[in-house]
C-alpha cells in the first residue's frame, strides 16, 4: 500500500527514533546520551528541563555562570548537540560559553553564538572510560546555553559541515537533513544555527557515498551527491541555498491572492490586479497540479483602463463555462522590453461547481508552527482536513508565514489566516493586510481580523456593511472578545480564534454568535454550518471538545493506494482509515489515472479532468468515512 501524505507514515515512525539526534543506520556507530537523563548526566547550579513550543525534543537550559553537567563515557570521541536558538518570537538566543573538560583537562570553549547545533568536544581519546564537565560561563555580561544530548563513538568517525542559507532569510529557521549511504538512513535530524547558518553532522561512519537531502517547509529541497566523510577531520561541504518553492511566492501581484482569494463557478468573473508597468498583456491563465497532472485553461479578460496607474494594471476575468473545478494559480503573461515576464499568484483562484448550502469549515490555531518539525505535523493535519471533506479552512493566530505557506502549499481548498502574538513580522507579503475578507458565494462571506479588538471595529464594519446579502457572516479572528453589539449588528453566525480565555465553545450575544475557539495545539475541530447557523463543532458529541491529534501521533484519518497514485496503473483502490469515533459523510480522495473512462466503486464520482496533454485523468471521488472503521474507493476501467 502506498501512503498518501507527503509525509510517509513509515518515515514519520523512524522519525520518532531519532528526534533527538538521530541514529546511525548501525547500532555499533555511535552512542547518544539524553542531557535530560539523570542516571546519567548530573547537574551543578540551576538547569531547567525545557523545550521549545511543540518542538521535536527537549533540552537543558541554564543561565547561570558556572552551572555544570557532568557525565563518563566509553569511547575515542564526543560531539554535543545544543538546543536550538530561540527565534524573536519567543525568547532570546543562547549567549553564554560552554567550556568542556575531558579527564580533568581543559578541552574547549564552545560558544553557542558562533557553532552548529553539533559540535566535536573531543577525539582521538584513548579507548576507555573518560569523564566529561561541561561548565556554562557567561559572556560579556550575557549568557544562556541549552544542551538536547550528546554523541560518543569508539571508532574513528568524521564530521560533515555546510552552511545553509536561503531566500527569505529572516524566515528560514531550520531544516531537515537526510543523510543516506548505500540507500540507507544514517542521520535523520533537525539542523541549523539559525543566526549564522552553521550545520554539522557528527560522528559519521567515513568512507565515500554518502548523499545529503535538505528539506524546509516552503523551500525546494536541495539534494547533494557522492559526499566522503574523512575520519578525525571536518568534511565541508559548499555552501547551501534554498530557493523559495514556487507554489508560495505572489510575484508582480496585488489581489487576488492568500487570504484574498476568488472563489467563483465557471462563467463567472473576477477581478485581477498586478503589476504589468505598461508592457503588452498577452494571455492570462489559471492552472495547477495534482501529482504528475497539470490542469490549465487560457481565460478570457478585459482591462479596465480606468484602473490603470504607473506600475498597476487592473483586468475582468471570465471563467470558461466548462472551467473544471480546484485550485488554481493565476499567472498573466505580459511583453515589453525589461518589463516581460510573468505575474503570478500560487492558489488564488477557487473554482466550484457549485457555492456549499451547508459548508463545513476545517478550524485549529496557534500551533506555533515556528520551524520545519512543527511545519511537518501541519502538513500531515493539512493532508487529513482535505480527506475528511473540508470545503475551507480557518486558521488563526499563526507564527512563521514562510513554513505556514509551505505546509499548506498541497491542499486543494482555500485557508483563511491571521497572526498573533507570536507572530514573524512581514507576513504579509505572504497573507496580504490582517483585516480583509472574502466571499463563498453570495450567502458566505469571511472576515479575517487579526488584529486585537481594542483596535476598533471601524473597518471590519465597512467589510461586513458591504455583503448585506450574505446571510452567513463568519469571523476568523485572532481573539473572540469582539463587541456584542458588533456582532449582533451584524448577524454573525460564528467567531473562531486562537487566543484568549473563557468558555472555547459559548454562544455571545442576540443573535447568537458561536463561539469557536482553539482549547489546544494538538487538535482540530470540523464547523459544520446550515441554516446560517452552526450545528456542530465538537468531537463525538460533547460540549466542547475538539478533535484530537497529538504531535507524535499517525493521522488517525488517513489513505493508502493498493499503486502508486502517480497514473502509470489502469485503476486503483484508495483505503480510508480512521481511527476516531466521528463519522465523515463527505470524504474526499483523488485518483490520477491513465486518460479512459472509469467505474466507481465504494463512492460516487464529483468529478472527472483531463490532463493538459490528454495522457491522465484526475477523478475526485467523495465516501462516507464510517467512525472507528475503514472504507475501499476505486475505479477500475469500464
Amino acid at each position: 500500500m502506498h501512503n498518501a501524505g507527503q509525509f510517509p507514515i513509515i518515515r514519520f515512525l523512524a522519525l520518532l527514533v531519532s528526534l533527538s539526534g538521530g541514529a546511525d543506520a548501525q547500532p555499533v556507530a555511535s552512542t547518544v546520551i539524553d542531557a535530560k537523563d539523570e542516571t546519567r548526566v548530573s547537574r551543578r547550579g540551576e538547569w531547567s528541563e525545557t523545550a521549545f513550543r511543540f518542538a521535536a525534543a527537549g533540552h537543558l537550559h541554564t543561565t547561570q555562570d558556572r552551572a555544570a553537567l557532568k557525565f563518563s563515557f566509553k569511547g575515542t570521541g564526543i560531539a554535543v548537540r545544543l538546543g536550538a536558538h530561540a527565534v524573536p518570537a519567543y525568547g532570546t538566543p543562547n549567549l553564554g560559553r560552554l567550556a568542556v573538560f575531558i579527564d580533568g583537562h581543559f578541552a574547549r570553549m564552545i560558544r553557542p553564538l558562533s557553532t552548529a547545533r553539533e559540535a566535536v568536544m573531543a577525539e582521538k581519546l584513548e579507548p576507555g572510560q573518560h569523564q566529561v564537565r561541561c561548565v556554562h560561563r557567561a559572556s560579556d555580561e550575557q549568557s544562556g546555553c541549552r544542551i538536547e544530548s550528546f554523541r560518543t563513538w569508539s571508532q574513528p568517525r568524521g564530521h560533515l559541515h555546510f552552511r545553509l542559507n536561503g531566500a527569505e532569510e529572516a524566515f528560514l529557521v531550520d531544516a531537515r537533513a537526510i543523510l543516506t549511504r548505500a540507500d540507507k538512513v544514517v542521520r535523520d535530524l533537525l539542523v541549523r544555527n539559525w543566526l549564522t547558518g552553521q550545520c554539522c553532522l557528527s560522528g559519521l561512519p567515513p568512507g565515500d557515498g554518502y548523499r545529503l537531502e535538505l528539506r524546509a517547509s516552503g523551500w525546494q529541497s536541495v539534494g547533494r551527491e557522492k559526499i566522503t566523510v574523512t575520519a578525525d577531520k571536518p568534511s565541508w561541504q559548499p555552501p547551501i541555498y534554498l530557493q523559495r518553492s514556487p507554489e508560495t511566492v505572489m510575484s508582480r501581484f496585488r489581489f487576488p491572492g492568500l487570504n484574498r482569494q476568488a472563489i467563483r463557478r465557471p462563467g463567472e468573473t473576477f477581478r485581477a490586479r498586478f503589476l504589468g508597468f505598461d508592457a503588452t498583456i498577452d494571455h492570462v491563465e489559471l492552472s495547477r497540479t495534482v501529482g504528475p497532472a497539470r490542469i490549465s485553461r487560457r481565460v478570457a479578460f478585459k482591462e479596465d483602463v480606468a484602473a490603470k496607474y504607473y506600475y498597476d494594471r487592473e483586468v475582468t476575468v471570465t471563467l470558461p463555462e466548462d472551467m473544471p473545478p480546484g485550485l488554481y494559480d493565476l499567472s498573466v503573461q505580459v511583453t515589453g522590453g525589461r518589463r516581460s515576464g510573468i505575474c503570478r499568484s500560487p492558489r488564488s483562484v477557487h473554482v466550484v461547481s457549485a457555492f456549499p448550502r451547508q459548508p463545513v469549515l476545517g478550524t485549529w490555531g496557534h500551533l506555533d508552527t515556528s520551524g520545519q518539525y512543527q511545519a511537518e505535523y501541519l502538513e500531515r493535519l493539512a493532508g487529513m482536513i482535505t480527506l475528511v471533506g473540508a470545503d475551507l479552512v480557518l486558521v488563526s493566530n499563526a507564527v512563521n508565514p514562510a513554513y505556514v505557506s509551505g505546509a499548506l502549499a498541497r491542499l486543494p481548498i482555500p485557508h483563511v489566516i491571521n497572526f498573533g502574538n507570536h507572530q514573524f513580522p512581514g507576513h504579509e507579503a505572504w497573507y496580504g493586510d490582517p483585516v480583509g475578507l472574502i466571499d463563498f458565494g453570495p450567502n458566505i462571506c469571511v472576515l479575517n481580523f487579526g488584529h486585537p479588538w481594542h483596535v476598533g471595529t471601524a473597518r471590519a464594519d465597512r467589510l461586513l456593511k458591504s455583503r448585506p446579502l450574505a446571510m452567513t457572516k463568519i469571523i476568523n479572528a485572532f481573539e473572540a472578545n469582539a463587541p456584542l453589539e458588533f456582532l449582533d449588528r451584524h448577524r454573525v453566525c460564528m467567531i473562531h480564534d486562537a487566543h484568549g480565555i473563557g468558555t472555547k465553545v459559548a454562544n455571545l450575544g442576540k443573535t447568537p454568535t458561536r463561539r469557536i475557539g482553539k482549547t489546544n495545539s494538538t487538535s482540530f475541530r470540523l464547523v459544520r454550518i446550515a441554516e446560517n447557523a452552526v450545528v456542530s463543532c465538537t468531537y463525538n458529541g460533547h460540549e466542547t471538545a475538539p478533535i484530537p491529534f497529538l504531535r507524535n501521533e499517525t493521522p488517525p484519518v488517513q489513505v493508502d493506494y493498493r499503486h502508486p497514485n502517480d497514473g502509470r496503473h489502469a485503476g486503483n483502490t484508495a483505503t480510508i482509515t480512521n481511527r476516531l469515533k466521528d463519522v465523515f459523510p463527505n470524504g474526499r480522495i483523488s485518483l490520477v489515472l491513465p486518460a479512459g473512462d472509469y467505474r466507481v466503486a465504494g463512492g460516487r464520482l464529483e468529478s472527472q479532468v483531463t490532463s493538459d496533454n490528454g495522457k491522465l485523468v484526475v477523478l475526485t471521488l467523495r465516501a462516507e468515512i464510517p467512525a472507528n472503521g475503514r472504507i475501499d474507493v476505486s475505479a477500475q476501467p469500464k
